[in-house]
């Protein structure tokens, strides 16, 4: 791929992440609770991994969500520690500014991501996993049409998996 990937919305811009906004990442993910994340990662891997924000290597890309011109989110794709993904098969990552939350921009920036990931990247399989108490973000890995595939225990925790496949998707009329 060359260039920096932008993925256009109704309401929502997914895009690199901008250098004057990881500090404020790394602050959401320090403030982060132990539902949304499974343990606080190396401070400068994870400066580094956003810093090549908009960009897909080797399984891993990191966007912005923004509404309005102001930075609301980040979704990302992750290769889990310990669990190697079969070829085509991306690992979803999403966190919304709590302002942001239960207005629907989880489930656009979902579409959108997952969307971006069947047409431009080759996957044939996208999955995501939650906390099995926040029933948030399992309403909208439903209300995007994935399905509850059954629980992972990843990071020594047990975490909700959900998944939507290329036939899927394309059987929803979502893609083309």
């Amino acid at each position: 791929m060359t260039g920096s990937v932008e993925i256009r919305g109704p309401r929502l811009l997914l895009r690199a992440l901008r250098g004057s906004e990881i500090d404020g990442e790394w602050r959401a993910m320090v403030e982060a609770g132990p539902m949304v994340v499974a343990g606080l990662p190396d401070e400068s891997a994870f400066r580094a991994r956003l810093a090549r924000s908009g960009y897909l290597v080797d399984g891993r890309i990191d966007l912005a969500i923004e509404l309005d011109g102001r930075l609301i989110g980040r979704i990302q794709t992750f290769v889990p520690p310990g669990r190697l993904l079969p070829p085509g098969t991306f690992d979803v990552g999403i966190g919304l500014r709590e302002h942001a939350r239960g207005q629907g921009h989880g489930r656009e920036a979902l579409d959108l991501f997952t969307g971006w990931l069947f047409g431009h990247a080759a996957a044939e399989v996208v999955e995501g996993s939650t906390d099995p108490a926040n029933a948030a973000m399992r309403a909208v890995f439903q209300r995007a049409g994935w399905t509850f595939a059954g629980p992972v225990t990843e990071v020594g925790r047990e975490w909700d998996q959900y998944r939507i496949t290329r036939d899927d998707w394309t059987g929803a009329g979502r893609l083309g």
